[in-house]
């Protein structure tokens, strides 16, 4: 048996507190470990090196031509189904198949979503259209969930097939002229469980859990409403469902796995998607045998420029060793946008990027 979360949680649910002490010996567990430092604090280098590429290149945004196919390079503010979209029509077997429900024919968006589950079935991933970092995901097992998350959420949503199987993000470039993209990263995402014992409460389960601890706060705003209760013996509760960093995915580097046959089948990929050559491609396999045979591959989105190369979040990864690959990372994104903006290729300026930015800080209050 296997529990997972209702939508309450993220949305409804008080926030649940930690004992002082419990929080000051996560704290410290965390400050050792740079995966969890904040964002503001991990990224003051890297906004160095773009300002000096920013003044190398003579342009502090060419890495927004990096995607001419999504809006400002898939920076900040791109709608999903953009590249996704493409995708679809081009190569339908390398997607997992959606729908975009529009916020502006509200009386029909649930028609529209029973509509799609009808056809493809449960679960249902539901997903703004624009959004980043797992924000506003969720999995919609019957119409129950799919009615209430629609109800409760306006704005213009994805409905898109649940694909079961291993999740991993492949990090692609691609310059224009070059046939075939360079694999800059591949990572294996994985999703924290605990297995009830009989005897000790959700919560006790959660802080004696050795990686589940370190994201104790996230878990407890999901799981609130079932805290106090005692799993079954031998039941499995998956903590995480989302494949975010952020939202306690764990990451795994799977580097070794970039063989000749996948980037065959990601060059299709990207033939398959014009103006698409730098970002993270999230995508589910039945296995790592078949991604490395690049076979059966059902992408679940195309991220832009600032998608990270998220094998640097594998645990003991040096901090020096993901400095490296993001600093690589955005030499490599001003170079292409430099390349594509002297094909025509629009170069988003400065102050349209910060307001895409404040937009998406609007939109982060609005979604859980």
């Amino acid at each position: 048996m296997t529990r997972r979360p209702s939508l309450a949680p993220w949305s409804a649910a008080e926030p649940v507190s930690l004992p002082l002490a419990t929080r000051w010996n996560i704290a410290l567990e965390r400050a050792r470990r740079w995966e969890f430092w904040p964002a503001w604090l991990y990224y003051l280098p890297i906004i160095g090196w773009i300002l000096w590429l920013g003044v190398k290149h003579r342009s502090w945004t060419a890495f927004t031509a990096a995607n001419p196919a999504i809006e400002a390079g898939g920076v900040v503010g791109e709608r999903k189904h953009q590249a996704l979209g493409p995708l679809q029509a081009n190569a339908p077997e390398l997607v997992a198949c959606f729908v975009l429900i529009d916020e502006r024919f509200a009386p029909l968006r649930l028609s529209a979503a029973f509509d799609f589950a009808e056809k493809h079935g449960y679960p249902v991933v539901l997903k703004p259209d624009v959004g980043s970092r797992g924000r506003g995901v969720y999995i919609a097992r019957d119409g129950q969930g799919l009615r209430d998350y629609l109800e409760r959420f306006d704005g213009d949503v994805i409905a898109q097939r649940y694909v079961e199987g291993e999740e991993y993000g492949v990090f692609v470039a691609r310059k224009p002229g070059e046939t075939q993209p360079r694999v800059l990263s591949i990572v294996n995402k994985t999703f924290p469980g605990i297995v009830g014992d009989g005897k000790r409460r959700l919560r006790e389960l959660i802080l004696a859990d050795a990686r589940a601890r370190l994201i104790a706060s996230a878990l407890f705003a999901r799981w609130s409403a079932q805290l106090d209760e005692v799993p079954l013996a031998g039941e499995r509760i998956e903590l995480v469902e989302i494949g975010a960093h952020c939202r306690g995915s764990l990451f795994l580097d799977a580097g070794k796995l970039a063989t000749p046959a996948l980037v065959t089948t990601l060059t299709r990929l990207l033939d398959a998607v014009p103006g698409y050559g730098f970002g993270r491609i999230d995508l589910r396999v039945t296995s790592a045998a078949h991604l490395s045979r690049g076979e059966g591959l059902q992408v679940i989105e195309l991220n832009g420029v600032t998608a990270e190369s998220a094998h640097i979040y594998q645990p003991g990864t040096p901090l020096l060793t993901g400095y490296r690959a993001m600093f690589s990372q955005w030499a490599l994104a001003f170079e292409i946008g430099q390349a594509n903006a002297r094909l025509g290729a629009k170069i988003t300026g400065p102050f349209e990027l910060l307001r895409r930015f404040r937009d998406d800080l609007k939109r982060g209050e609005h979604w859980f």
